[in-house]
């Protein structure tokens, strides 16, 4: 049965990321009654930012060339190590096992939340780094859906497109481990019109960009 990997960072509870990943769960839900669905709320209980001692690991990992994961699993050695391990490992396991890859990821100054990259900077791994000449690694084959608000607009074309940190980075750092192959956006923008006075000419805008973006989430969360 497929698993659903469900992910969300902002803070705010009933944010506009929030909304737009709930719909491609709930659409994911439905089209796949046997399937597992676990969600980890990254604002509500976030990661610990990597420390001292994963470095340690990882940059053992790296510099003994561990592809192998079942190593890994158990690369860490001193108690500070095993402890920190311990919070990364459950992480990793969550994604090897995920069919499908939601990220509720709103864009905070031009970039991502602080808990996504805190989650990321756990998971990324040596075993887990896609090989450069293939492209492949691990987590290959598995399909990331990106669902994203942004207070302003930052599409091709636009004033701001420049600033978009958050659509690059993610396609950079999800390439990294072979997750790119299969990755969708769904951007709903001008989601501050609502509140901040100098776009509240774009409400309309905003408006049919969130629909846009809910009946994107609805339609990929059945497929």
């Amino acid at each position: 049965m497929p698993t659903l990997l469900h992910l969300d960072s902002s803070p705010r509870r009933d944010s506009v990321s929030r909304r737009l990943s709930a719909e491609f769960a709930d659409a994911w839900r439905k089209a796949h009654p046997d399937g597992t669905y676990v969600h980890r709320d990254l604002a509500a209980d976030p990661v610990p930012h990597v420390d001292h001692a994963q470095i340690e690991v990882m940059h053992r990992l790296e510099t003994e060339g561990t592809r192998d994961l079942a190593a890994a699993r158990d690369a860490a050695k001193s108690a500070e190590e095993k402890e920190s391990w311990a919070i990364t490992w459950p992480l990793v396991e969550e994604l090897l096992a995920a069919d499908v890859i939601l990220l509720g990821v709103p864009m905070y100054n031009f970039s991502v939340p602080s808990t996504f990259k805190a989650w990321f900077d756990r998971v990324l791994i040596a075993p887990l780094i896609a090989d450069p000449a293939t492209g492949e690694g691990p987590l290959s084959g598995k399909r990331v859906v990106v669902a994203s608000a942004r207070g302003g607009a930052y599409g091709p074309g636009t004033p701001r497109e420049d600033c978009d940190h958050q659509e690059p980075y993610l396609k950079a750092a999800l390439g990294m481990v072979g997750l790119a192959a299969d990755l969708t956006f769904l951007h709903a923008e001008f989601t501050k019109s609502e509140h901040v006075p100098r776009l509240a000419g774009f409400k309309d805008t905003a408006a049919a960009s969130y629909r846009t973006a809910l009946d994107g989430a609805r339609a990929h969360g059945e497929a």
